[in-house]
C-alpha cells in the first residue's frame, strides 16, 4: 500500500501538483478502506492497485510527452498485472476504450503498442500454458464465482458501495477529479474518465457485489482532483481547505479503519458497525452477517487446527501412519497447513481451487480426517463415517459457526482415479 501511495504522489507531481495537492492525494489513497483490506493480508489483491497505478503513471507520461514508447512499460506492467490477476484485463479494455472515445487514436496506431502487447503476452504466456494443460481452471472459477457467489446489486447500491469502499471522506477529492476532466483543461486526460465510465458500466451490467473490482481506478481521480482543487483555490484559501480536507479524511479513515482491518475484538467491532449503520454484503451465502466477511473469515482458524489435531492424535499410532486431512475449502486447508507443523498434523489435501491442482492423496491412505465437507455426498463412499468433533466459532460467517470434523475410514474407490471429479472451483 505504501508503494501505491508513493506512485500516486509521482502521478500528482507529473500532473503539476505542489505540496498542497501531494498531501491531499497521498492521504486520500492512504485512507481508502478497500486498500486497507488489500494490505492487511497476503493475496494477489494487495498488488493490483500498485500495478495499475504504475500503468496510469506511464499513461500520464505518454500523454504529456506525446511519446508512444511508454507502451513498452505499460505492456510490461500489464503482463505482470495479468499474471497477478486475470481480471486486470478489464483495466486494459477500459484504457483502450478511453483512448478511442477521447479521440487520441494516434496513441494506439504505432509499433510501440505492438511491442507493449508482445511484452504483456510473453509475461502471461507461462500462465496461459498452465491453463491449457489444466483444462482452463480459471474460466471455471470465474463462471462459478459469478453464478454462485455474486449478489445482484442495483445501480444505486453499486455506486453507494463504491463511495463507501473508497471512503466517503475522499468523495470531494475524487469527484473533483471527475468534474475537472469534463472541462477544457482536463481534455488531455479525458480518456481516464471514459475508462472509468466503462468500468462502472461493466459493474452495473453485471450487477456486481464486489466494489473492489475497479477500486484501483480511483488513484488517478484522487490525484487529478487534488491538483484541480489546488489550481482552483486562491492561495489565501488553500491552507484552510487543506486543513479541513485533511481533518475530514483522517477522521473518515479512523472511523472506517476498524470496519475494514482487524483492529477491534468482535464484540466491539459489531457495536462499531451498528453505530455507523453500515451493511456490506459481497458474497451469496454470507449475507446479513454482523461482522463483514473480510474480517469474519479471519476468525477461528487456530481453534480449528487445535480441534483437528485433537482428533488426529486420538487415533491409534498405527492408524495415524495412513491418515491425511481432506477439505473442500482452501481456507480450512490453508489454516491446517499453516498450523500443521506446530501441532504435528499429517499432510493436508483439498478439492478447492489451487489445492485441487496440487493432486490427490495416494490410494494407500485408508483414513481421512475431513473438514468442511458435505457429509451426505461422501457417506456411501467409505466403510465407516464417524463424527469426531465440532468446532464452534460464533463470530465467524454462518457456514463456519459449527464445523463438524469427521473421520472417514476405508474408501470404496480409487481417490487418485476419481480426483478430477471432486474439483471445486469458485
Amino acid at each position: 500500500m505504501a508503494a501505491t501511495v508513493f506512485v500516486t504522489g509521482l502521478i500528482t507531481r507529473r500532473l503539476g501538483g505542489g505540496p498542497f495537492s501531494l498531501l491531499l492525494a497521498c492521504l486520500g489513497v492512504m485512507v481508502m478502506p478497500v486498500f486497507l483490506i488489500f494490505g492487511s493480508f497476503y493475496s494477489m489483491n494487495a498488488f493490483e492497485p500498485l500495478i495499475w497505478t504504475g500503468v496510469v503513471y506511464f499513461v500520464v507520461k505518454m500523454v504529456q510527452d506525446n511519446d508512444p514508447r511508454n507502451w513498452l512499460a505499460i505492456g510490461i506492467l500489464s503482463g505482470i498485472g495479468l499474471q497477478n490477476k486475470h481480471t486486470f484485463v478489464l483495466y486494459g479494455f477500459a484504457l483502450v476504450i478511453g483512448i478511442l472515445i477521447s479521440g487520441r487514436r494516434r496513441l494506439l496506431f504505432n509499433r510501440w503498442i505492438l511491442w507493449g502487447g508482445l511484452a504483456a503476452f510473453v509475461i502471461l504466456l507461462p500462465n496461459l500454458i498452465w491453463q491449457v494443460a489444466n483444462d482452463f481452471p480459471s474460466l471455471e472459477l470465474y463462471r462459478n464465482s459469478f453464478t454462485g457467489k455474486n449478489i445482484e446489486k442495483s445501480p444505486l447500491q453499486i455506486l453507494t458501495e463504491q463511495i463507501i469502499f473508497v471512503n466517503p471522506a475522499t468523495f470531494p477529492l475524487w469527484f473533483a477529479g471527475v468534474i475537472a476532466l469534463i472541462f477544457r483543461k482536463g481534455r488531455d486526460f479525458r480518456l481516464m474518465l471514459y475508462a472509468y465510465l466503462f468500468l462502472m458500466a461493466v459493474m452495473i451490467a453485471g450487477q456486481s457485489s464486489r466494489p473492489d473490482r475497479i477500486a484501483s481506478i480511483y488513484t488517478f481521480f484522487i490525484a487529478f482532483g487534488a491538483v484541480a482543487i489546488e489550481r482552483t483555490l486562491k492561495k489565501v484559501w488553500q491552507r484552510g481547505v487543506q486543513v479541513s480536507l485533511t481533518v475530514v479524511m483522517l477522521a473518515g479513515g479512523v472511523l472506517l479503519a476498524p470496519v475494514f482491518t482487524p483492529l477491534l475484538p468482535p464484540d466491539r467491532l459489531k457495536a462499531h458497525i451498528a453505530w455507523l449503520g453500515l451493511k456490506m454484503d459481497i458474497e451469496e451465502g454470507k449475507k446479513g452477517e454482523p461482522i463483514p466477511q473480510w474480517l469474519a473469515d479471519r476468525l477461528g482458524w487456530r481453534e480449528l487446527a487445535v480441534e483437528v489435531a485433537g482428533v488426529y492424535h486420538a487415533l491409534p499410532p498405527a492408524e495415524r501412519l495412513n491418515t491425511v486431512i481432506i477439505s473442500s475449502n482452501y481456507g480450512h486447508a490453508g489454516a491446517l497447513e499453516l498450523y500443521g507443523p506446530e501441532l504435528g498434523l499429517p499432510a493436508v489435501y483439498a478439492t478447492h481451487n489451487a489445492f485441487h491442482t496440487w493432486g490427490p492423496p495416494p490410494d494407500s491412505i485408508k483414513t481421512y480426517i475431513a473438514v468442511a465437507i458435505n457429509i451426505d455426498e461422501v457417506t456411501s463412499m467409505f466403510d465407516s463415517v464417524e463424527k469426531a468433533a465440532v468446532v464452534y466459532c460464533p463470530d465467524c460467517t454462518r457456514p463456519q459457526r459449527e464445523m463438524p470434523v469427521y473421520v472417514l475410514r476405508g474408501p470404496k474407490f480409487s481417490v487418485e482415479k476419481e480426483w478430477k471429479g471432486f474439483r471445486i472451483y469458485g
